[in-house]
């Protein structure tokens, strides 16, 4: 699609720990990211007034003269260009702020000029699959501002996390980010997804029709996948449900297929599960 900034300007991408990253999927792209361009750490948005030192602690590393370093939780950012391009490249990633989330989203806000295009990564938990390609929706508040990207508006109503403030402020700004949702199956939450990791730099890829690196994440997709068909073989009740939500996944163009169903289905699996619990 070629959505890529003017001349002399930048292209932003934004990743956050925490509540829009599910399997860690939207932060393990950007610091691929920062590695495949050769990025340098130009600065940090940190400090107690956006941190939980207790949620997210400082850590101690050494160098090898022994003498310690206190590495503080924050936002990094990290800048150079496309390799290949020129293109001026900004990536920004961190952990969720804990505190003051206007006057976080303010000073991101400000580093945008115009001209710049951004882009919010993030990924939800969702009714999806692990054998079948992890969804990506592309979405802005104001796609008619940015029609090279072909986002729908997101009608999703409900609790929020940074990303969510960051499109709303950006855009209410002037500066209509673009995000990508990478849709993660529910039921695989506690690991890392080298396949959606996958799935984002591909629609990162077709958003802007850059070719980027995809390293060791095809076979480590393939062996993801491995680790879950075993883990769903050794329980009946989970493989029947994944056998019916691969269906409804497949026909998903049949009224049965909508998204109340599929929900419906993993309420009758949590219900099922519940109930064999109280048996035992």
């Amino acid at each position: 699609m070629d959505h890529l900034p003017a001349p002399g300007s930048r292209l932003i991408v934004l990743a956050f720990e925490g509540w829009n990253d599910a399997a860690e999927a939207a932060t393990s792209f950007a610091r691929d990211l920062i590695e495949q361009m050769g990025l340098r750490h130009v600065g940090m948005i940190g400090g107690e007034e956006f941190y939980d030192f207790q949620t997210h602690r400082p850590s101690v590393s050494r160098g090898e003269d022994g003498s310690a370093r206190i590495d503080w939780p924050g936002t990094e950012i990290h800048a150079g260009t496309v390799r290949g391009t020129g293109i001026p490249l900004e990536v920004i990633v961190g952990d969720e702020p804990a505190f003051l989330w206007r006057r976080f989203a303010s000073l991101i806000v400000d580093r945008v000029e115009d001209g710049d295009v951004v882009v919010l990564l993030g990924a939800l938990l969702a009714d999806t699959v692990h054998s079948r390609p992890i969804p990506i929706t592309v979405t802005s508040e104001r796609p008619e501002d940015v029609p090279a990207a072909n986002a729908v508006r997101s009608d999703y109503e409900g609790p929020t996390g940074i990303i969510g403030v960051l499109a709303h402020e950006l855009s209410a700004a002037g500066r209509s980010p673009v995000s990508l949702w990478a849709a993660v199956p529910g039921y695989l939450a506690g690991s890392p997804s080298p396949k959606a990791h996958l799935a984002l730099l591909g629609a990162l890829e077709e958003l802007t029709g850059l070719v980027l690196d995809q390293g060791g994440l095809v076979d480590a997709s393939r062996d993801w996948e491995a680790d879950a068909e075993a883990a769903i073989a050794a329980d009946d009740d989970l493989a029947a449900y994944i056998h019916r939500l691969e269906s409804m996944t497949d026909a998903a163009d049949l009224p049965e297929a909508s998204g109340d169903a599929i929900a419906a289905e993993f309420e009758r699996y949590l219900h099922r599960r519940n109930d064999d619990g109280r048996a035992d």
